[in-house]
């Protein structure tokens, strides 16, 4: 019997993982425009973005194991959850990092980034392996 747990922490991690890597790419690609790379901004945005996205991903997850004709209601959920989650993150932190030096649309630009990066890793993880059928078949 194969263990769910184990899926889910297994996706967690190349969410994670994913994460990072998105954020590592926008890193270099600023640092090399601009002459100082935000490393304070892209940190605050990653975790932003990450801590919302392992939430809602474990959530639809389990929904989708449970109940799989929920899961797309679960999914788009989870979305809204998450853009409210980073609206109020990017109102609140933005005050915090402009004292730190950091512009509050860059700020906001890195979320929106990593926003969309990690939603599109988060939906393909839980449309990865998923072979039930939301919409029955027709009887022949």
């Amino acid at each position: 019997m194969r263990n769910h747990n184990v899926g889910a922490a297994a996706k967690v991690v190349v969410l994670v993982a994913g994460a990072v890597v998105a954020a590592g790419i926008g890193f270099v690609v600023t640092g090399w425009i601009a002459s100082q790379p935000p490393v304070l901004t892209v940190v605050a945005a990653t975790a932003l973005c990450l801590s919302s996205a392992i939430a809602t991903f474990l959530l639809a997850d389990a929904v989708f194991r449970h109940t799989p004709q929920f899961g797309p209601i679960a999914v788009l959920m989870g979305t809204g959850v998450r853009m409210a989650v980073a609206v109020v993150g990017v109102l609140l932190l933005s005050e915090a990092l402009a004292k730190h030096g950091t512009p509050r649309d860059e700020f906001a630009g890195w979320v929106a980034y990593l926003y969309i990066a990690t939603l599109a890793i988060e939906c393909g993880l839980l449309m990865y392996g998923s072979k039930t059928h939301v919409i029955p078949e027709k009887a022949p």
